[in-house]
């Protein structure tokens, strides 16, 4: 199945916008004061990390070569997205638990060095996440993917 050009352009806007959605989410996820607020936006934004994950693996697995079955040039190709997405993936889901922990035990304590060091290893991964996911989107609509048998022999050839 080949991907059509407004059809990618309809992926390619919602991956975008999930990666909006994630940076807005961690912008204000600074000034809730209420553990609830807190909870909630926690829940959208883990909501949004899960959809641009989906998001992604659909527009994968709409490939020739997925479907084909040449699975490892697409892993060869988008393992830097995997390693960096599933890195922040657990940082954010590990920030998100930690801070709620906290806020539930003690509202109105101060953050914990363990807080802290979570919150910065979670926004240090961030924009490594953000370029690898627009990266990759960009990338899979490469009509290769979709078509070229040549090129795809060229890269079974190269492992």
């Amino acid at each position: 199945m080949k991907l059509s050009t407004p059809r990618y352009s309809c992926c390619l806007f919602f991956q975008l916008m999930f990666i909006l959605c994630d940076i807005i989410f961690n912008c204000v996820s600074l000034f809730p004061r209420s553990r609830d607020g807190l909870l909630i936006l926690f829940i959208f934004q883990d909501l949004f990390l899960v959809l641009s994950i989906t998001s992604m693996l659909m527009t994968l697995f709409s490939t020739y070569l997925f479907q084909a079955g040449l699975v490892e040039v697409l892993t060869r190709k988008f393992r830097s997205l995997a390693l960096a997405s599933g890195a922040y993936v657990l940082s954010t889901l590990a920030l998100h638990t930690g801070w709620l922990l906290q806020r539930w035990r003690e509202p109105s304590a101060v953050s914990t060095p363990m807080l802290i060091f979570l919150f910065t290893v979670q926004r240090c991964l961030s924009p490594w996440y953000y370029f690898l996911y627009k990266r990759a989107a960009l990338r899979v609509s490469d009509p290769r993917f979709y078509e070229d048998v040549d090129w795809i022999n060229r890269q079974m050839q190269t492992r």
